[in-house]
């Protein structure tokens, strides 16, 4: 072996052996040559490892090929079948969908029947099955499987007879029964054709056409009455105008009961509206329209939504809002906004998504200082940074006087409303209770400005309005009607002037002058005997009424009733949009809230559901006993819905109505019967 190979292999030559050679040395050459036998072995195998890694190789993608052309030629079926099992798919989910809308509720109802006996029968046999255990212990298991076995046979049929006897039924009574609202009265159109048409009670929709926008027909009173049970379109008086709420709230029911959204009364959505089976409206992902702007920024006041998502559309972003608001309410969270959801979202204590009642933080001890600089929070009161009982009270009497919802949360709309340079100042005015308006009565009366003790009632009225005007009158302030800090410390100060004592004998000198002209007046009657001057008063009376109502704008020279009215009235003609509290459209519990505030009432807003349940103001119940100004809360077809107006006087009532699509008049109050059997009760908002 040459020296080149003995340094590939490491093999040092050969040495003679010397006589100084240890055993040591000789153990060393041993495993040198191990090692060499070890390189030659792997030498002469390595062409074998070769050819089974090569082997291995061709294994893996012969493997590998098959399942690419098993893949490739199921994706070739798919792309011929998939769409086909797609359709079906979706046919077969819009039938279960279908079917189990109509056999939802009488499965729902069936169950509420049975149930109690069901509930009897199963406690019964499992007393007889452990009568038996316990006094046949000598059965064997196969014995009690078969007991068991027999007793669940026996339930079994005992359902299937009640469920047979009661679908029997129902298709009985649905044969005896006349048509109604639910079926087409098919059967009227063919019964005797040649006879004149008389009233039906009951409208046929379809006659050879389509309902649609524009339209005036009986049937359109009968499809918004359902619409509006149904939640679809806000609680009113039924019309037989087809406008644009109408087709809007078609458009809601047809796409939330997989129906075409046109719009249009066509027969599969007459069917379907008048089944019992249909869809109750709840606002969900896909909606659109003012109701969910309304929504979307309530959810970004109390911090659940980002305000790059007030779009009016509603998506995934505020479907996760509203389930995260469900759940910190302790609502169920379903992510769809219903009657509950919106009357949570504005009541008094709602959770926010911001600072939680004992929390401390530096940004509350800013807004603390910021309450204590406006007057909202004591100045003895030591700002610690904690959210306490005093701030969040604070909080809301300054939501309650910056036109904020008063929920006591220190959300962005909140702190921005603080920072903000016409943040107003802590006031007492209209509409306000509690202990520091009856101490504010208190002093007015000491002062002669309030004469009667039951003004001192703890509720800022008109009558407390007009005292606090004649004392900053007389004490050269403002005459605002509203106690800010300079009317409070004049007030409560030793040099307040009080009411004048000779100021009231002038208006009783003035009807002793106007009973002198009566009698000369008499006088003139007689001697020019004009009838014609006399009945051209009158006309003008009822003339000026038509004229002005629709027209008010200025209410400089109005105060109290009249001045809530002329506001209101200057609204009329605005359209109707569900959610919208103004200025220029609005819902029926938004118009009142705006026309409320704008009078200088103080309070947050309310829904027409939480108008029923209110204790701001005094509750009549009786629609004989309602006077002018006062807010009239009606429920609806259930008490799921409800509507909400002033009422004028006369019968009148002036609303935003879903009906009619706009802010109107109505004078079928007392006379209709739709009003009178639906009020609830009515609120005297002025003492």
């Amino acid at each position: 072996m040459d020296q080149e190979t003995n340094e590939k292999l490491n093999i040092e030559p050969e040495q003679e052996p010397s006589a100084e050679a240890t055993p040591k040395s000789g153990r060393k050459k041993g495993r040198r040559g191990l090692r060499r036998a070890l390189r030659r072995a792997y030498k002469r195998s390595e062409p074998a490892r070769a050819r089974f890694v090569e082997g291995r190789n061709r294994f893996c993608r012969g493997v590998r090929g098959a399942f690419d052309s098993v893949a490739a030629f199921f994706l070739k079926i798919w792309t011929v079948i998939g769409p086909t099992c797609q359709k079906i798919g979706h046919g077969i989910a819009v039938a279960a969908r279908a079917v189990w809308k109509v056999l939802g509720p009488l499965l729902k109802k069936l169950w509420q029947r049975m149930k109690p006996g069901l509930i009897f029968l199963g406690n019964r046999i499992k007393a007889g099955c452990s009568y038996l255990v316990a006094r046949f212990k000598g059965l064997n298991k196969a014995m009690q499987i078969g007991i068991g076995a027999v007793s669940g046979s026996l339930l079994l049929l005992i359902i299937a007879l009640m469920v047979s006897a009661h679908v029997s039924r129902t298709a009985m009574l649905e044969a005896e029964a006349t048509p109604d609202v639910g079926t087409l009265p098919v059967a009227v159109v063919t019964e005797a054709p040649t006879e004149a048409p008389s009233p039906s009670p009951i409208p046929e929709p379809l006659q050879d056409q389509i309902l649609k926008k524009g339209d005036d027909s009986p049937t359109i009173a009968v499809v918004q009455t359902r619409l509006m049970e149904l939640g679809y379109m806000e609680s009113d008086e039924p019309t037989e105008h087809f406008g644009s709420i109408t087709e809007a709230a078609l458009v809601r029911f047809q796409r939330h009961n997989d129906l075409n959204p046109d719009g249009q009364l066509g027969e599969g959505t007459w069917l379907l509206l008048m089944n019992e089976g249909a869809g109750a409206y709840v606002m969900q992902n896909g909606d659109e329209g003012d109701d969910v702007t309304e929504i979307q920024t309530r959810l970004y006041e109390l911090g659940y939504l980002g305000k790059n998502f007030i779009t009016g559309s509603f998506g995934e972003k505020t479907q996760a809002a509203v389930e995260e608001f469900q759940k910190a309410n302790g609502i169920e969270s379903d992510g769809k906004v219903g009657h509950d959801t919106v009357d949570v979202l504005y009541a008094d204590e709602v959770v926010g998504n911001f600072f939680s009642r004992g929390e401390v933080n530096e940004t509350i001890a800013t807004y603390q200082e910021r309450l204590k600089k406006l007057g909202y929070l004591a100045s003895s009161y030591k700002v610690k940074g904690k959210m306490d009982d005093a701030t969040i009270t604070a909080i809301r009497k300054f939501q309650d006087n910056n036109d904020l919802t008063p929920d006591g949360c220190l959300g962005p709309t909140t702190m921005a409303a603080m920072d903000s340079k016409e943040a107003k100042s802590y006031t007492l005015k209209l509409g306000m209770k509690g202990s520091e308006v009856k101490a504010v009565q208190k002093r007015l009366k000491a002062l002669g400005y309030l004469t009667s003790n039951a003004q001192v009632n703890g509720y800022y009225g008109e009558a407390t309005e007009d005292a606090v005007e004649e004392f900053q009158r007389r004490n050269g302030l403002s005459a605002d009607g509203t106690v800010g800090p300079k009317t409070l410390e004049k007030l409560n100060s030793s040099s307040a002037r009080k009411a004048a004592v000779k100021a009231t004998p002038k208006p009783t000198a003035k009807p002793k002058t106007t009973k002198k002209p009566t009698k000369t007046s008499k006088t003139s009657k007689v001697t020019p005997k004009p009838g014609k001057k006399t009945t051209a008063k009158p006309k003008t009376t009822t003339k000026a009424p038509s004229k002005t109502t629709p027209k008010p704008v200025s209410t400089t020279n109005k105060k109290g009733v009249e001045k809530l009215i002329a506001i209101a009235e200057s609204c009329i003609g605005c359209p109707y949009s569900g959610g919208a509290k103004g200025p220029n459209k609005f819902d029926c519990s938004g118009f009142v809230y705006y026309c409320m505030k704008k009078a200088g009432f103080s309070g947050g807003y309310l829904t027409s559901r939480a108008w029923r349940t209110t204790g701001r103001y005094k509750r009549i119940t009786s629609i004989g006993s309602i006077q002018r100004g006062d807010i009239l809360v009606f429920k609806g077809n259930s008490m799921a819905t409800g509507h909400v107006g002033i009422y004028l006087g006369g019968g009148r009532m002036i609303d935003a109505s879903s009906g009619a699509g706009q802010v109107r008049i109505t004078s079928s109050v007392l006379s209709g019967s739709y009003w009178k059997q639906h009020f609830l009760m009515a609120y005297r908002i002025y003492d």
